[in-house]
């Protein structure tokens, strides 16, 4: 009888994983043993963002993000049910091998979601921090992306970085690459007014304006899309 249930519940398993598959990791697994039914969406919405190579930010799905917390919630539920019940006829494993499969069901949907949530996560912060370096602070239309618990790590983030650079004396976010020109000629993209740069003194930055600016100057509002980079 025990071969029979593990028997059944690796079907169960594999009839599972390939429905899931079949439908974008979504589709509805319907009520199993006497639980709740499983509404599957929220993986392909989800799992969107994994499967971009890009490095863009999209909004942060909280809508999406909400449900599939939902349904964790009511597949541990419907384990608890299907436990407790069980649990009060006093029959043996072997004996009821389809509660044993929901209860196997149930528990790979809940740690499926897991999964899902924390490779989400962490996709969104690892490209929060990849655009920290690049860009250095976040402009306001990439902070509104975010969701709260994303925007206090990048608060604690940014105090962390600036008492470390603070300690080493260095600004880690610029100059990977030594510089093959001190000077750069750089057109002004986004109005910036009168600034004031090494070795040059004053100049007016305005939209359409062709400059050559000192290479450290230059090289953070070129990042920020402030300036665009002309070849000299």
């Amino acid at each position: 009888m025990a071969t029979d249930f593990a028997r059944t519940a690796t079907n169960l398993l594999k009839e599972l994983k390939t429905h899931l598959e079949a439908n974008d990791l979504g589709g509805s697994l319907g009520s199993v043993g006497g639980g709740s039914g499983y509404s599957g969406g929220d993986g392909g919405v989800l799992g969107g963002l994994l499967r971009d190579p890009g490095q863009a930010l999209p909004q942060f799905k909280e809508e999406e993000v909400r449900r599939c917390l939902q349904e964790v919630a009511e597949h541990y539920e419907s384990l608890v049910s299907i436990l407790d019940a069980f649990r009060d006829q006093g029959v043996a494993w072997e004996g009821r091998p389809e509660v044993a499969s929901s209860v196997l069901i149930h528990h790979q949907a809940l740690l499926r979601n897991k999964r899902l949530l924390m490779a989400y996560q962490n996709m969104r912060l690892e490209r929060v921090k990849a655009f920290r370096w690049k860009c250095g602070r976040l402009p306001r239309s990439t902070q509104e992306k975010l969701s709260s618990p994303e925007k206090d790590f990048v608060k604690r983030y940014e105090k962390m970085l600036a008492k470390y650079q603070k300690q080493a004396g260095v600004d880690l976010t610029v100059g990977f690459y030594p510089p093959s020109e001190n000077m750069l000629k750089v057109r002004v993209v986004e109005d910036l007014g009168t600034m004031e740069f090494d070795y040059i003194g004053e100049a007016d930055l305005q939209v359409g304006t062709v400059h050559l600016l000192p290479h450290e100057d230059a090289e953070r509002l070129i990042i920020e899309g402030k300036l665009e980079h002309l070849a000299n």
